[in-house]
């Protein structure tokens, strides 16, 4: 994956984007900074914005813009268009990089994604000594009380986002056995630090 630092004020950049961008930053605050990501081997590029010290001091806020380009869900595409966000410390530096690729997969295979999705591995294929490998999509939380607003852009489409969360093989079963709700209420319960790379997992 290549990358290389944007100014979203220049260049070729779609007007969709640049309202996506002005929408992720309106609900993360501060100052941001965007890169691109361009994919090793096929014609694909997204960018990733990032806000430091977002949504508390020490973590880093971060969105893809682009993913709404592609329509997700084939012939029964999905009524919202998607955008991917999270949230890490900031030492864990590599954490655009688990969104840009999971939002190349997105493009690539088209599949629907919602609260209570799963991308397997693409917390792995950065932090191979990871406990919680995969990538758990849910509403996100951690912004405006929980509150992160629909964009409806000029062309008509509708974009939302989806906050991914790394989550363990156990944790995995869980979520197949007993829902996306139950699961989440048993995060909660157990008070499960989403920034941690090595936590203990739910059994």
């Amino acid at each position: 994956m290549t990358i290389s630092d944007r100014d979203m004020t220049k260049g070729p950049i779609s007007a969709g984007r640049k309202a996506v961008g002005r929408h992720a930053l309106s609900v993360f605050g501060g100052k941001p900074k965007v890169q691109e990501y361009l994919h090793d081997d096929l014609p694909m590029a997204v960018d990733v914005l990032s806000v430091v010290d977002s949504p508390d001091p020490g973590l880093v806020s971060y969105s893809t813009i682009g993913l709404f380009e592609t329509a997700l869900g084939g012939e029964t595409e999905l009524g919202t268009r998607v955008e991917l966000c999270g949230s890490m410390p900031a030492d864990i530096e590599q954490w655009p990089n688990v969104l840009a690729s999971a939002a190349f997969a997105l493009m690539r295979s088209r599949r629907a994604v919602m609260p209570g999705s799963v991308l397997e591995g693409y917390v792995a294929e950065y932090y191979s000594d990871t406990l919680v490998p995969h990538l758990y999509l849910t509403a996100p939380f951690l912004w405006n009380d929980g509150h992160f607003k629909q964009l409806d852009l000029e062309s008509g489409e509708k974009v939302n986002w989806l906050q991914g969360v790394p989550i363990s093989g156990a944790e995995l079963e869980i979520l197949r056995t007993r829902g996306d709700s139950e699961f989440e209420d048993l995060l909660e319960q157990a008070n499960v630090d989403v920034f941690d790379l090595y936590r203990s997992s739910l059994q």
